[in-house]
């Protein structure tokens, strides 16, 4: 089972991920989290990458294609893969359906977790606080992020679901238990 879950930033897209991976087995690809490990080990990606996070921009997709795709190619052996994060355009969900298709494989679920901007400014000051994320601190650089998303990743997200695959939509501003149990009931 291949999943893609999308969110804007601070959605829950990573809490409910972790569920998701513990429950149907699945593997995860967060391009957050990469692109964070990156940063932190200093690579040339990582190095990269920074520049353009600092600055509230999505790293260019060539660099974020490849990761994916190298990563895909992988892991495809494995039960599925949950996509957290990827795609966040229509060029990078083009791309990441060739990748699939080439192998006969397909998506089986969008998940689309529906949160409030306040909400979301909400939660960057917490998580900010929490764990010292530098980029939840500045609210111009989350507002900039949350922006980004609206215009470039809920078009992917309609996309893709024309494309066929099913698409679940959650109001995440519900509490977590209550919007993993929705998920949950539909996957199963």
């Amino acid at each position: 089972m291949n999943i893609i879950i999308f969110g804007p930033p601070l959605a829950g897209k990573g809490t409910q991920s972790k569920q998701i991976i513990r429950d149907f087995d699945l593997i995860h690809l967060s391009t957050g989290d990469v692109l964070r490990e990156e940063k932190a080990r200093k690579t040339e990606l990582g190095i990269k990458a920074s520049k353009y996070s600092d600055k509230g921009l999505l790293a260019p997709d060539s660099l974020v294609a490849q990761i994916v795709e190298n990563f895909y190619h992988g892991h495809k052996s494995e039960k599925g893969i949950l996509f957290d994060g990827y795609p966040r355009n229509i060029e990078q969900a083009k791309h990441l359906l060739n990748v699939v298709k080439k192998d006969n494989a397909s998506f089986d679920y969008i998940i689309f977790l529906k949160v409030s901007k306040q909400e979301l400014l909400r939660r960057a000051v917490k998580r900010a606080e929490e764990e010292n994320r530098k980029d939840d601190k500045n609210s111009d650089v989350v507002i900039k992020r949350i922006n980004e998303f609206s215009s470039s990743t809920i078009p992917a997200i309609d996309y893709m679901n024309q494309s066929g695959i099913n698409l679940i939509e959650i109001d995440g501003n519900q509490p977590i238990k209550d919007i993993y149990e929705v998920i949950y009931n539909k996957l199963r």
